[in-house]
């Protein structure tokens, strides 16, 4: 447990409690003696909780505080980091004439380990400023360790969440677009066909009109020629001359081959690179890439999420889905990877990081990966 510090004269207690429900914490704003509460018999913390509501009674001068004439209930906390966190606004009142309420202790509170002091401010409707006597806890350190933006209440990985989805917003509008792009091929070949096959009636029309070929002959067509029967040429077809339907060529092998561009590309339109233990994260180009490793010694400085990548890590097994999108030289210069993690050694989770450019296409260094579970 981190040290305790008390003022000059203080000394530490547990914290009261409510006398019908040991986990309701009781704080007396009359502060009658000059004492530190300590939280650990009742609540203590770890990295990365959030939105934790705090199960209080307060009072005044031993008796339950009404709590119908407040304006505002404020949780302040000095954090181990040297930093501190208000809320304001941030309780839920479940019995007024009792003092009873929820006080929410934002993530901010949580973001570094250490011993944690606190205490809770009430301001009432005629602007009066009660506070409690300063309670204490400890911040557990987690095993998955974040940066917190301390200046607000959310999380850098909540904002990375919030540009994640953004960019997958981006994404799917990408790919709808490309997929347009196909149907507006298609839809030209389909033109295409209608045209040929109004070509091929108009030919037999011309044909039933006039001359019919000899059979095992050659023909020459110089009118127009009827065939009654289905039209078999066993050897195939020999145009010398381009194929003109109304005065408009027609080059059927690029018809052909535009049709079996577009066939190739929606065969392939999610088509990702397969990348390995030998990748170095820093150093991929925009796309998608599929990560497969299996029982691999994965070495120091290849930038993996998941991994300690300041050592070499064996016996590696991941599987997962890698986006990388971004472009040095646009209004905003700035890339971003997003790494799904599906299944392996390690847990499923979402992994973000980022870098800027500086509009002239060179790039600085990516940030730290941060998850998202």
């Amino acid at each position: 447990m981190s040290e305790l510090f008390l003022p000059k004269n203080y000394t530490s207690e547990d914290v009261p409690v409510n006398d019908n429900n040991s986990d309701i914490i009781y704080l007396d704003l009359y502060k009658p003696r000059t004492v530190y509460y300590n939280m650990t018999a009742t609540f203590n913390g770890r990295q990365l909780d959030k939105d934790v509501p705090l199960k209080v009674q307060l009072g005044y001068g031993h008796k339950p505080l009404n709590l119908n004439n407040i304006k505002d209930i404020r949780f302040t906390a000095a954090k181990p980091d040297g930093t501190g966190v208000q809320t304001i606004g941030e309780y839920k009142i479940f019995n007024p004439i009792a003092g009873l309420v929820y006080v929410t202790i934002p993530a901010a509170t949580f973001s570094a380990p250490g011993m944690l002091y606190f205490n809770l401010q009430v301001i009432t409707n005629e602007e009066q400023l009660l506070s409690s006597n300063t309670c204490y806890f400890e911040v557990e350190a987690s095993f998955a360790r974040a940066v917190f933006n301390a200046g607000n209440y959310d999380t850098e990985i909540e904002a990375a969440k919030k540009q994640a989805l953004e960019n997958i917003k981006k994404f799917n509008s990408d790919v709808n677009q490309r997929l347009e792009d196909v149907n507006a091929t298609a839809r030209g070949i389909e033109t295409s066909n209608h045209i040929l096959a109004q070509a091929v009636d108009d030919n037999a029309n011309a044909i039933r009109a006039g001359l019919a070929p000899t059979n095992g002959g050659a023909n020459v067509f110089t009118g127009p020629n009827t065939f009654q029967k289905l039209l078999t040429l066993a050897a195939g077809l020999n145009l010398t001359s381009p194929l003109t339907v109304d005065g408009t060529t027609i080059n059927l092998l690029e018809m052909l081959q535009k049709l079996n561009d577009a066939i190739d590309k929606l065969a392939h339109i999610f088509d990702g690179k397969q990348i390995g233990a030998d990748a170095d994260f820093n150093n991929l180009p925009n796309g998608i890439s599929l990560l497969y490793v299996t029982d691999k010694t994965v070495a120091k400085g290849h930038n993996f999420p998941i991994l300690d990548n300041s050592k070499d890590n064996p016996n590696i097994s991941m599987f997962g889905l890698l986006l990388q999108a971004g472009n040095s030289k646009g209004m905003y210069p700035v890339a971003f990877q997003i790494y799904f993690n599906i299944s392996g050694s390690t847990d499923p989770s979402i992994y973000m990081r980022q870098k800027a450019g500086n509009n002239n296409g060179g790039w600085g260094d990516w940030s730290t990966w941060a998850v998202n579970k």
